[in-house]
């Protein structure tokens, strides 16, 4: 099973995979249903499925979802892994494994992640493999990215002083010396980096 979690997403991954059904060595399907899909996953072996998580989603928020198959031999393949796949209490991740408990998952993302609450790793395993930009510049497949910093060159000049103090008092009438002054800095450099002339230009 091919999931996605766009729609247009799942028609072009579809369309690319039909076009190259010879390889497959059978057609592929489109689900464009939740029974349509609990169908297509009824047979004992085969099919490749395209869907998106969508379906995934119970009649009515909290429910479990039905179970879709007890195949071992079932693997999604989640395109985009880096969103929408995070949510096991009830969301889509958590109502996929409902749907089919003994499925086998690997997920394909350009942008992984690892926090506390939201692992790629985590949810999908070990990295498979590893295709860094490194390597696509030295493939062809992208060109290689340059940043160049850039600093833009701040002034505030003593006559313009005068007009933002009695407003930044009025806005921090209340607060400690030591913070208000923290502030006025902090505020003082946000104006001059909004309103420099130069840095405009």
């Amino acid at each position: 099973m091919v999931l996605t979690d766009r729609n247009d997403l799942d028609d072009q991954l579809f369309g690319t995979f039909s076009r190259c059904h010879e390889l497959l060595r059978q057609e592929p399907e489109e689900a464009t249903s939740r029974s349509e899909l609990k169908e297509l996953l009824m047979v004992a072996s085969g099919g490749v499925v395209f869907t998106t998580i969508q379906k995934f989603l119970p009649e009515e928020k909290g429910d479990k979802y039905p179970l879709l198959s007890e195949r071992r031999n079932i693997i999604v393949i989640a395109d985009e892994a880096h969103r929408s796949q995070y949510d096991f209490i009830d969301g889509f991740a958590r109502h996929m494994r409902d749907a089919l408990p003994n499925a086998s998952f690997i997920g394909f993302t350009g942008t992984p992640i690892e926090k506390s609450d939201r692992s790629t790793p985590a949810v999908f395993g070990n990295y498979i493999d590893i295709y860094d930009i490194e390597q696509a510049v030295e493939d062809g497949a992208t060109v290689r990215i340059y940043y160049e910093s850039r600093l833009a060159k701040l002034e505030l000049k003593q006559e313009e002083r005068p007009k933002i103090d009695p407003e930044f008092e009025d806005v921090t009438e209340g607060e400690e010396v030591e913070k208000k002054e923290k502030l006025k800095s902090k505020w003082v450099r946000l104006e001059a980096i909004v309103g420099s002339e130069k840095r405009i230009n």
